[in-house]
């Protein structure tokens, strides 16, 4: 039964979805060792995080959303080891009520709270991004994060990646042993050692575990960010929507198509800096002050500067060439979903309407996860075929057995017996004459 639970709060853009992706691929690992990671699918804990939340958009999802939370937490008590793990970014943004209704529905149970932090100033370009992947279209060089005030809803603000924010509101009714806060190395030469931070916090200690794992850069060169905002700006109906804008601008576009053409860094403004100087300051000040356990250095959030030029310096001759780039790529990825749905004789393959181009749409995206869904299919293969071995020679161990039975049986009973049953009598015959 569950004793211990981790709740890997927050941040957003700390290094969440590495971590996530250590603990999915080391999952059955983990699960020997006694911990649970909590969620069967990825969605489910974002639904979750949207229940906590009290997410309006939940209205506009399957019924099957809205209960997400309360599975988590069934699957947590229903454990057979002593710990379980939930990770998700933005259950950070959740108001103090809200957290201690979640907490509530986990009386009883040790519940720790850990919280992944990281240079403040650099957060400020990273979640310019990711709002840029919902159709925002004001430049960077204008943007602020959204401040506390602006509720749970504000996914890329101040409210979800100031750490000591968070800390106080998940933390509020726990003690300071029980917040931890693990800051995300300022070296990346090491690039496994985020995950040894992350595995202290919550007491893993599974020699096994790997952490290599494949990175998903989802980052945005400043060229190709500068691109998607300019299109952001011409973009109307039918993408229009959170789940629309997820769907072409974010996995689409931004990930599918963009997020491979350069790596430059974006920087940020004097004013941006100044602001992320202040956060980081007042930050390292309440979190060493609140005496939460810290995994690695709270130094590491302090504020400094990329080496990096604004997206709006970008010059025309550096966009013409990433738009090139990017629609080769999309025309290459249309025509090979057409060819492909064309030899397979579907119906839309008939078609020449308009329902034609959706599926040429969808079948883009499929393009684009298609490797991540790959690779999990290729792991429950294994799983199943580990599984299937096991059977197999737990069915050979019992025919074995069924067999010695058997003769056994056949070299002790009287040849008239008739209960059936080995007697002592028979058994020393046997002996007298065999032996």
């Amino acid at each position: 039964m569950t004793q211990r639970v981790y709740l890997h709060v927050g941040a957003p853009k700390s290094g969440t979805t590495y971590l996530q992706r250590v603990l999915e691929q080391n999952r059955r690992v983990l699960a020997d060792a006694g911990v649970l990671v909590v969620g069967d699918r990825h969605l489910d804990r974002i639904h979750a995080a949207m229940v906590v939340r009290e997410d309006p958009r939940l209205e506009s999802l399957p019924a099957r959303a809205s209960t997400a939370w309360s599975r988590l937490v069934e699957q947590i008590r229903g454990w057979r080891g002593d710990v379980a793990v939930l990770s998700y970014e933005l259950f950070a943004g959740a108001s103090a009520e809200q957290v201690e209704a979640a907490l509530a529905d986990l009386e009883g149970l040790d519940v720790h709270v850990v919280i992944t932090a990281r240079d403040l100033a650099r957060a400020v370009p990273s979640a310019w991004q990711e709002r840029l992947k919902f159709a925002l279209t004001t430049p960077l060089e204008q943007w602020k994060p959204r401040p506390e005030k602006a509720g749970a809803r504000a996914e890329w603000g101040w409210r979800t990646m100031d750490p000591a924010g968070v800390a106080a509101r998940w933390g509020a009714t726990l003690p300071a042993d029980h917040v931890h806060v693990v800051t995300v190395p300022r070296d990346a030469g090491d690039e496994t050692e985020l995950w040894r931070r992350f595995a202290a916090a919550c007491a893993i200690d599974v020699p096994a575990v790997d952490p290599a794992v494949e990175r998903v850069n989802e980052s945005l060169g400043l060229a190709a960010a500068e691109l998607l905002r300019r299109v952001n700006e011409h973009v109307g109906e039918p993408i229009t929507g959170n789940r629309e804008q997820a769907l072409w601008l974010r996995d689409t576009l931004a990930h599918g198509i963009l997020a491979p053409l350069g790596r430059e860094p974006i920087g940020l403004t004097d004013e941006q800096l100044a602001d992320a100087t202040r956060r980081a300051d007042e930050a390292v000040a309440a979190l060493g002050a609140a005496g939460y356990d810290v995994q690695g250095d709270l130094a590491d959030i302090t504020a400094t500067r990329p080496d990096a030029r604004t997206p709006g310096q970008a010059t025309d001759a550096e966009l013409l060439e990433v738009a090139v780039e990017a629609i080769v790529r999309l025309l290459v990825l249309v025509r090979e979903r057409t060819h492909e749905r064309d030899a397979a004789g579907t119906p839309e393959a008939l078609a020449d309407d308009g329902s034609r181009i959706l599926a040429i749409g969808k079948g883009v995206v499929r393009r684009v996860t298609a490797p991540r869904v790959e690779k999990r299919t290729v792991a429950l293969q294994e799983r199943i075929a580990e599984l299937e071995a096991q059977v197999a020679e737990s069915r050979s161990l019992h025919l074995r057995v069924a067999e010695l039975t058997d003769v056994v049986t056949e070299l002790l009973l009287p040849p008239r017996s008739s209960d059936g049953r080995v007697t002592a009598r028979a058994l020393n015959a046997y002996r007298n004459e065999s032996l």
